[in-house]
């Protein structure tokens, strides 16, 4: 979207010391750079925990007598899966990169950062699948030659899929509506982390979607190094809601299999 990101850059403001600020940490490579931790909001709506959900939901409840001819009863929801999360295939990208497990910096109150070719995902938060919200980080690039999974972020556009592969073969499958470029210290972190508590109403997630949120480096970058490694001093934000979920059988139809 030509333009886009640069537009979104100058979107609302809010009080000073309301944003969550980032930290720019210069990186041996031209990647992402640790990001602070916020603090957790006064009162988080509780999340119920993967061992709290993974019962199985109750049956669904028959149409009533009356109801029109042709309308089917709703359809159960999958039972929420606590397992691990394996691939992230972005389509429309040519994406397909194993993804990590990453939490906090040991010793330091910053989000970690992934592998260069690999999609990093934060267990200290939600898991895909729950309802909720999850949050991702890949590089953009790394000194000195190689692309990060998350290099042609900025490209997506609204209707664009992101997908989570877990380790069953299951499929959640997210659409793409929402995309801006922070500068690194006025990133909203806690609302892209908690988007039930977020004051933008453009991050402010209704209780019936559960979002993935995709963070990587991008705009300006700051070469530091004689080789010419560096850092970036923005952050793109891509943020998808789930609209399938393909269970492991579902998915290997689809690809053809027995």
């Amino acid at each position: 979207m030509p333009g886009f990101w640069e537009r979104a850059m100058g979107r609302g403001r809010r009080a000073a010391g309301a944003w969550v600020l980032a930290a720019v940490v210069a990186l041996t490579g031209a990647g992402c750079a640790a990001i602070d931790v916020p603090a957790e909001p006064d009162q988080v709506p509780e999340t119920p925990t993967p061992a709290q959900t993974a019962t199985p939901t109750a049956a669904p409840t028959e149409a009533p007598t009356g109801a029109p001819a042709g309308r089917a009863a709703p359809t159960p929801e999958p039972t929420p899966y606590d397992g691990e999360l394996v691939l992230m295939r972005i389509p429309s990208l040519g994406v397909e990169a194993p993804i990590e497990a990453i939490g906090k910096i040991p010793g330091a109150n910053k989000l970690d950062v992934p592998q260069p070719r690999n999609v990093g995902w934060y267990d200290i938060y939600d898991k895909p699948g729950f309802g909720t919200s999850s949050l991702f980080s890949a590089h953009k690039d790394w000194h000195p030659d190689i692309r990060g999974p998350f290099y042609a972020l900025t490209e997506l556009e609204d209707g664009d899929l992101v997908i989570v592969v877990m380790d069953d073969g299951r499929e959640y499958v997210y659409e793409v509506f929402f995309q801006r470029r922070y500068v690194t210290g006025e990133m909203p972190m806690a609302d892209l982390i908690w988007p039930h508590e977020a004051e933008d109403e453009e991050l402010l997630r209704p209780a019936d979607e559960e979002w993935v949120t995709l963070i990587t480096c991008g705009g300006d970058f700051i070469p530091t190094e004689d080789d010419g490694s560096g850092y970036y001093v923005h952050r793109d934000v891509v943020i998808a809601r789930l609209v399938e979920t393909r269970l492991g059988d579902v998915v290997q139809s689809i690809a053809g299999g027995d």
